[in-house]
């Protein structure tokens, strides 16, 4: 059985918080994010997991020129970084777990950075569970933890 995922789960830091969709582009969020951290894209940073289901939106990063790091696990610590300058991370995207995406949204909350989320059940069977729980839009982009 797969875990619910959450499609490009898409977190930044309180600075950057209202300027991001993941309805648009990643390259539109990064100069979204540039613009309001008041920096030049070239010096945005994305992480994203490093993960074959990621390499669009890596090339994408690339396309736009501005700085990529991936890291193997850890996606919580990753996303909450976008929160603290001093880390260096600027926006975190990818898809992964649901239980996952749900601790770090609480966690972003509190920090005051912004997080969205859209779930994307893998077949059927979780697609009925979103169902089950009473999740009817699954096209509904949920932010922070409760939106």
């Amino acid at each position: 059985m797969h875990l619910i995922c959450i499609w490009k789960k898409l977190v930044v830091g309180p600075k950057a918080r209202g300027v991001v969709s993941l309805d648009v582009p990643l390259s539109e969020n990064i100069k979204n994010v540039a613009k309001a951290l008041k920096k030049d894209v070239s010096n945005v940073t994305v992480v994203i997991q490093d993960r074959p289901r990621h390499q669009h939106l890596m090339e994408e990063v690339r396309r736009v020129n501005a700085r990529l790091k991936l890291f193997s696990d850890g996606d919580i610590q990753e996303a909450l970084a976008t929160c603290f300058e001093e880390s260096g991370v600027d926006i975190m995207i990818g898809i992964g777990g649901a239980p996952e995406g749900v601790i770090t949204a609480a966690a972003v909350k509190c920090v005051g950075g912004d997080f969205q989320g859209r779930l994307c059940p893998m077949n059927e069977e979780e697609k009925q569970r979103c169902f089950n729980m009473g999740i009817k839009d699954l096209s509904r982009v949920m932010q922070e933890c409760g939106a």
